[in-house]
């Protein structure tokens, strides 16, 4: 299949675009390229996005790009059919990330990052670079989509190189683009966000003997590794970043000098062609970190499989470690808000905005915002009961808005923004009882209702982890200490 990049049509999605082309804005340690979905002045530079299809070459695929509202956001919209009569099968949008000529230099980032939705395509990511001289030679990482937001992560190490051998250099990048290609289909896709990601940033450090393994594809030597031995119940992270990759019930003995596991953990470990042209290499799907290889029809177990991984590309932990989990909903206005301070108390195992207390079933933030729902919006509170007690979390629900206020929190007024505990259990409603009576000895008119926790519907993607993805603070959820 000859596929190329050649120009179609240039499109420029917005008039603002030459003006802001040369300021990126920095969020923590990541780099926004794009926010198709906010106009605030300090917003990411919208830039000079282009349509192109393989039409330049004889190809049949067709399509269009667009700036479209959707689910109460702007974003990129690409649709089409693609092709691969003619030799073609691929449309694209994308995006020159070159400033006066200078390439674009990615060396301090690991990843790069998108918020889309897809109609369950696969779609990808190509980057082209300054060895990238054909119009069908780029880097490529591929992903699946849905029909929810959701936020994909293609780490550089993703990145495949077609049609040449030269490896990816990330301080020359020209140019990234969001492509459909490859296979007949319709394809549709919605793009909200476009980050260079600092993704190591939130990784462990690794010391210099880690980083030759880990990063340098580096061996240990044998029989030198503190798990090589190891037996015990639990389970294997990365030491990089943290994910599961192995049950110690896959472990087995096989005398070869590293740990051996003749299964992963489904999803966790990515298997390649190693640099010798010969071997599986096996790398961490979360990070890309070097684990080890992999070899098949040994015959020394059942699954005649052996995953040789290197001790120190791991780190062990005991079964009677796990958390022990416990859930809470609450509701004090704009779930953003409540998310947000929520997140401040150590403990906690994950946070989901969501709906619950209506009468709605599968209802989305369109119809709870109307306020006849019944629904409020809320925060669902997974957390360890070890580090943090229900009742701290309900003192912290207390302290961050206005348990007074009727019908709303703040500017925001509704039958939606209603300040309300959804208890699980007996326990979690004596202990909200309790601090409620500390409330009013205080002398506060307290306006929170105690409620039996009922179905609780996630909200959309976009609206989960809302502050850190957008880098703003809460308007109307402010920590006051009353207990």
């Amino acid at each position: 299949m000859f596929l190329c990049f050649l120009l179609v049509a240039g499109l420029a999605v917005s008039a603002l675009a030459k003006e802001k082309s040369e300021n990126r804005e920095k969020k923590g340690d990541d780099l926004l390229l794009d926010d198709f979905g906010d106009s605030s002045p300090d917003a990411a530079p919208m830039r000079q996005w282009k349509f192109i299809a393989d039409t330049v070459m004889g190809g049949k695929s067709t399509g269009a790009m667009e700036m479209v509202s959707h689910d109460e956001k702007k974003c990129l919209h690409m649709t089409g059919d693609v092709s691969l009569e003619n030799n073609g099968g691929f449309i694209q949008c994308r995006t020159d990330l070159r400033q006066k000529r200078k390439l674009f230099d990615a060396s301090e980032y690991g990843a790069v990052s998108l918020k889309v939705k897809g109609n369950g395509e696969k779609y990808a990511v190509h980057l082209r670079t300054s060895s990238t001289w054909l119009p069908w030679q780029y880097y490529e990482a591929t992903f699946e989509t849905n029909n929810k937001w959701q936020t994909i992560i293609l780490p550089f190490t993703d990145f495949k190189p077609h049609s040449l051998k030269k490896a990816l250099k990330k301080n020359k990048i020209k140019s990234i683009a969001i492509v459909a290609i490859g296979e007949a289909m319709k394809a549709e896709i919605y793009i909200d966000e476009v980050t260079m990601q600092d993704k190591e940033s939130s990784y462990n450090k690794l010391n210099d003997q880690e980083k030759h393994v880990i990063l340098q594809k580096g061996t240990e030597q044998a029989f030198t590794g503190k798990l090589n031995d190891h037996h015990e119940k639990g389970f294997y992270t990365c030491r990089q970043c943290g994910a599961k990759l192995y049950e110690s019930s896959s472990k087995f003995k096989s005398s070869c000098g590293w740990p051996s596991f003749d299964d992963e953990i489904e999803g966790a470990v990515k298997r390649v062609l190693d640099v010798d042209g010969s071997r599986t290499e096996i790398v961490c799907a979360n990070c890309g970190g070097h684990l080890g290889h992999v070899f098949l029809g040994e015959q020394l177990t059942a699954k005649n499989t052996r995953h040789c991984v290197n001790s120190i590309s791991m780190v062990f932990v005991p079964a009677e470690k796990k958390a022990k989990t416990e859930t809470a909903i609450f509701a004090s206005g704009c779930f953003w808000g409540v998310e947000y301070q929520l997140k401040k108390s150590g403990g906690l195992i994950s946070t989901t905005t969501g709906y619950t207390g209506g009468k709605v079933k599968n209802p989305t933030y369109q119809q709870v915002s109307t306020g006849k729902t019944g629904h409020a919006e809320a925060v669902r509170v997974i957390f360890d009961s070890s580090k943090v007690t229900y009742e701290d979390l309900a003192k912290l629900y207390f302290e961050t808005h206005d348990f007074t206020q009727v019908g709303g929190q703040g500017p925001d007024i509704g039958d939606q923004y209603r300040s309300e505990i959804f208890y699980i259990n007996d326990a979690q409603k004596a202990a909200a009882e309790k601090l409620i009576a500390q409330l009013k000895a205080k002398g506060h008119n307290v306006a929170t209702k105690l409620t039996p926790a009922e179905k609780f519907y996630d909200a959309e993607d976009y609206h989960q982890d809302y502050y850190k993805k957008t880098g703003k603070a809460p308007y109307c959820h402010i920590y006051k200490k009353i207990f």
